[in-house]
């Protein structure tokens, strides 16, 4: 059993992985990631724009997924949701940078076979801020890196907060 230590949240830099952002767009997904949204209160939270990319991609996926009988005012509120649920995010959340050495982390990651440039970007992001953790839920990812004997101190997990 963990025990869990008294902590100053504020000392803490979290790092969102995409999926824990699409709660913010209105978007139900996995039940660990959900239970987990309150529990952020506190911590001083950081998204990458990178994420809000991948967001549009899986929401555009959705509203294409929308049956041609539900009508086009139903995918506007969609898009509409999703403009608010960006706002909301820029507004209470820290802007984590792409900088030149997540890039490089990034692009190691990728040539040592791990496909996903957005997890490999948010990974470096973390990684190269030496005291920002990567709130993820993706055990491919952290099984990857942990094969290659990379940084895994920088993984966080919802049962962590």
């Amino acid at each position: 059993m963990k025990r869990r230590v008294n902590v100053n949240k504020r000392d803490y830099k979290i790092l969102l992985d995409t999926s824990f952002l699409l709660p913010f767009i209105g978007f139900r997904t996995d039940e660990a990631v959900m239970n987990s949204i309150e529990k952020l209160r506190g911590y001083r939270v950081y998204f990458s724009e990178i994420s809000i990319l991948e967001v549009i991609w899986k929401i555009v996926k959705k509203i294409r997924e929308v049956s041609s009988g539900e009508g086009y005012s139903d995918k506007n509120h969609v898009v509409e949701a999703v403009i608010e649920g960006v706002r909301v995010i820029r507004r209470d959340f820290n802007k984590a940078e792409i900088t030149e050495k997540a890039v490089r982390e990034a692009v190691k990651l990728y040539l040592l076979g791990h496909r996903d440039l957005v997890d490999n970007i948010l990974y470096g992001i973390a990684v190269t801020q030496g005291d920002m953790k990567f709130l993820t839920i993706d055990e491919k990812l952290k099984d990857f890196v942990k094969s290659r004997n990379l940084e895994t101190h920088v993984f966080i997990e919802p049962a962590d907060l």
